[in-house]
């Protein structure tokens, strides 16, 4: 959901912008004991009661991301690893490559690398990346979560969740139609001005096209038909690795996760998805094949700091029950949060191309960005008519 505005080295270049003095490789291993015992933050349990008459489908965009977590890093996600982290054992799955332990664990045992580590790097070169993400959303470009089966009541042992992306959202007219407007670069535009949702519960979301298995909006690829709600909290598991799309600097990037989950609590009214979080593993190998759809190329200088950064924060493996003693860390902990606004389903749309910089030649990342934050390559669809 990032949106560009610094160049786009600097975003992923400046990991390391404190990088060696950050970490030390020479810390060695408390051996002091057993693992500490501690409570351990995991999503609610599955409710007991049966499945109801499923409902309305409920759209959420998720809004207002939380990447500058500062210490509060320590209370978003979840423990993903079943151990807690902390004085005086360090208990841990793996070790990373470039320190003799893992680092300590959040609050209950919360696996969050990206927010105590990764994303704090970032920011020491690259400011107001946060804003600059929040921007994205207001324009109705963002991720959305589709609740399908929920029977309204607090416990539902069984609904349907599908992870797409908006490529806009749109406000309705007074009779709560679908507004007639154009698309340039890939953004609604109504007289030439941006026409941008109000999130008032009745805007219309635009979702993109191929999260979708040929285009089939009843077959999203990112999708867990066996979710549950416990106390009207929603949880849902992600397949792994599949490729979520978040608008970013020029036109995006994929984050592919494993053991992912989606946790978000619908409120009283169902207008809201409240406190979302976002939890997973994110492979190293991963964020470096994302680093090169920002311009950050193999062979770079500034490449090979980011590999290193992540060798030293790695604090969990690609897949659950792989490590053991000894064993190399090779993904990092995620833990990512949202506010969830209702929204309603439009339509299907094209989005703009993620190309890999790097593979086309290494062209500026600005090049052919249009005032809209994407390439200026293609006016995409025609004029839309909710009619």
């Amino acid at each position: 959901m990032l949106r560009r505005s610094p160049s786009s080295a600097a975003l992923l270049a400046g990991l390391l912008v404190a990088g060696c003095q950050v970490y030390d490789p020479d810390l060695v291993p408390n051996d002091a004991g057993p693992p500490p015992a501690c409570d351990l933050r995991r999503p609610p349990d599955r409710p007991p009661t049966p499945d109801g008459d499923d409902g309305e489908e409920y759209l959420f965009g998720l809004r207002e991301v939380f990447l500058d977590q500062e210490e509060e890093w320590r209370n978003v996600g979840f423990d993903l690893d079943g151990l807690c982290t902390e004085e005086p054992a360090f208990a841990s799955e793996c070790r990373p490559m470039r320190r003799s332990q893992a680092p300590s664990d959040g609050n209950e045992g919360i696996d969050n690398s990206f927010g105590a580590d990764l994303f704090p790097l970032v920011d020491t070169a690259v400011m107001g990346l946060q804003m600059n993400a929040r921007s994205a959303d207001m324009e109705g470009t963002m991720p959305l979560v589709r609740v399908r089966g929920w029977n309204g009541m607090d416990d539902d042992q069984r609904v349907d969740v599908a992870i797409t992306t908006s490529i806009f959202a749109v406000p309705a007219e007074a009779d709560g139609s679908v507004p007639t407007f154009d698309i340039v670069n890939f953004k609604p535009r109504v007289a030439g001005e941006p026409f941008l949702p109000v999130y008032d519960g009745r805007d219309w979301a635009f979702l993109r096209e191929d999260t979708f298995f040929e285009g089939d909006a009843d077959r999203p690829l990112i999708r867990d038909d066996n979710a549950y709600v416990r106390d009207r909290t929603v949880v849902a598991r992600l397949p792994d690795r599949f490729e979520l799309v978040f608008p970013s600097m020029v036109a995006g990037v994929f984050v592919t996760l494993t053991d992912a989950v989606l946790v978000g609590h619908i409120n009283a009214d169902g207008s809201r998805l409240e406190g979302v979080q976002v939890a997973g593993r994110w492979a190293v190998l991963d964020l470096l094949a994302t680093a090169e759809n920002v311009g950050l190329c193999r062979g770079d200088p500034d490449y090979n700091i980011l590999a290193n950064t992540l060798d030293a924060i790695a604090d969990v493996r690609t897949q659950p029950g792989t490590g053991g003693e000894g064993v190399i860390c090779n993904a990092i902990s995620l833990g990512v949060g949202f506010e969830g606004y209702r929204v309603r389903y439009a339509g299907l749309t094209p989005g703009p191309a993620i190309t890999n910089i790097c593979a086309d030649g290494g062209v500026p990342s600005d090049a052919g960005v249009g005032d809209a934050g994407v390439p200026a390559v293609d006016a995409g669809p025609p004029p839309m008519d909710g009619g």
